[in-house]
């Protein structure tokens, strides 16, 4: 729920609930005035009879009775009755007076009633009144309010938007918006200093991936330079030759790795940022082409099933090397004369392969150092550098295992 529909409704739940008991509250004062001034009517109205005894009066009926009750005291009451109108075959709502006062062994009741209907009319429009006008009130002030609110938190959601299109790798600044609201300029401030630091420390990071590669790979290449020379001589035992084999194999697993992990750097940093269109029909065929040494040495059988053409926007070099890394995982994760299945459709890829079952986490396949006990010598990285391609490239990817057939699909 957005903080303007949910201020407004906060506003709405407040403004009925104050309403409803105001209205209430001014509805049953009315009426208890209006009650009163009709007492107060009636009470002058039994005096009046007293003090002019037969005299008619024209705005109120009056009844006298002589009852044979001994009471002390002067008493009355005052309730509200309902009398049918012979004239207009209606009830009509009036104000009682019963009004008891001692005579000797007797007492005298006079009843006095009026009718309320001019009030009840009053107290009608003055209750419509108290609805209307506050309904409209409370109309114009949550207009006003939710085009005011609305107008401050513009400056809130441009700085989201802006957030959104943030891209470390861009020179250009945020650049927010200001706003005459402290708490959004501080605000500002804040995601200032973020950018500014944030692209500091990208810098520095960039220039640390460069610096290890170059660091790195310069002396690995040098040992793998003089464990050759070394190996070419003459007077070495074949222990030794076993051994420096040994070394030259372990250096090279050493510089893979390195480069692997240089080039996850290289996807976190997000240096890959160019995006063109690429053709992965094409691109299939060409990785197949590059790998086919490897398949024809492991005996494998291909087949490709292009349903579709799919075409996505992305780094070309990061869909080469997703391709490559799941053809290259399905050849070395193989077994003798097995197959390897691809299936092309508009908006997928599925590669499957044939395989000796495992045992790993579908969730699990995709970290990084995730080795088969049955393949050693994998680097096991080859899976984490492909799910880290789809999460930049906004590609899904899922693997399952169906007996010993291996499946991973692509979602563009």
């Amino acid at each position: 729920m957005k903080l303007l529909t949910k201020t407004g409704l906060n506003f709405i739940s407040a403004s009925i609930f104050f309403f409803f008991i105001g209205s209430l509250g001014g509805y049953y004062f009315i009426r208890y005035a209006v009650n009163k001034m009709f007492n107060n009517e009636l009470l002058e109205t039994q005096r009046h009879i007293e003090q002019f005894e037969g005299e008619a009066i024209s705005y109120a009926d009056v009844e006298i009775d002589t009852l044979k009750l001994a009471i002390d005291e002067v008493n009355y009451a005052f309730t509200d009755t309902m009398i049918h109108n012979t004239t207009s075959s209606n009830y009509e709502f009036y104000r009682k007076l019963s009004y008891y006062k001692p005579e000797g062994n007797k007492a005298i009741r006079y009843t006095i009633i009026r009718s309320t209907a001019p009030s009840d009319l009053m107290v009608m429009k003055f209750t419509l009144m108290l609805t209307v006008f506050p309904i409209l009130f409370f109309l114009i002030l949550y207009l006003v309010n939710r085009a005011s609110t609305k107008y401050s938190l513009s400056v809130f959601y441009d700085t989201i938007n802006k957030l959104k299109d943030f891209d470390v790798n861009k020179d250009n600044r945020l650049d927010l918006m200001t706003s005459d609201i402290d708490e959004f300029e501080q605000l500002n401030d804040v995601f200032n200093a973020m950018d500014k630091k944030i692209k500091e420390d990208y810098i520095r990071l960039k220039e640390y991936t460069g610096n290890t590669s170059h660091e790195l790979q310069t002396p690995l290449a040098i040992i793998n330079t003089k464990l050759d020379e070394l190996i070419q001589s003459d007077n070495l035992t074949e222990e030794q030759i076993k051994t420096i084999a040994v070394l030259i194999e372990t250096t090279n697993r050493l510089s893979k790795t390195n480069q692997a992990l240089i080039f996850l750097a290289k996807l976190d940093n997000r240096v890959f940022a160019d995006a063109v269109n690429v053709d992965f029909n094409k691109l299939i065929n060409i990785q197949l082409e590059n790998l086919e040494p490897l398949i024809d040495e492991a005996k494998l059988k291909v087949e490709v099933q292009a349903n579709a053409e799919l075409h996505k926007k992305m780094n070309v070099s990061l869909a080469h090397t997703l391709i490559q890394n799941l053809l290259k995982n399905a050849i070395r994760h193989n077994i003798d004369n097995g197959f390897i299945r691809i299936m092309i459709d508009a908006q997928k890829i599925q590669i499957s392969n044939s395989g000796l079952q495992v045992n790993h986490e579908p969730e699990k396949m995709f970290g990084r150092f995730q080795k088969n006990s049955q393949h050693p010598q994998s680097l096991g990285i080859g899976l984490s550098i492909v799910k880290r391609i789809c999460d930049i490239s906004d590609i899904s990817i899922s693997y399952e295992q169906k007996g010993n057939e291996h499946i991973f699909k692509l979602g563009f």
